[in-house]
């Protein structure tokens, strides 16, 4: 799966896994699919009420 939206949020950049409407989600359960999908971040969209499961994009570290 290629990731087709980055977000860059607290100076680091993410790549949206998931984009799922809050009213979807019962109350309490955010964490819980944070965590099956293996995100790193879960955010809310504040134009259009969307919350985003993020997964972190790692620096590139060069090894000599």
């Amino acid at each position: 799966m290629l990731p087709r939206e980055f977000v860059n949020y607290q100076d680091k950049l993410y790549w949206v896994y998931k984009k799922m409407a809050s009213s979807k989600i019962k109350e309490g359960y955010t964490n819980d699919l944070k965590e099956f999908w293996r995100c790193d971040v879960v955010v809310r969209n504040p134009n259009d009420n969307v919350l985003l499961f993020l997964k972190e994009i790692p620096e590139a570290q060069v090894i000599s």
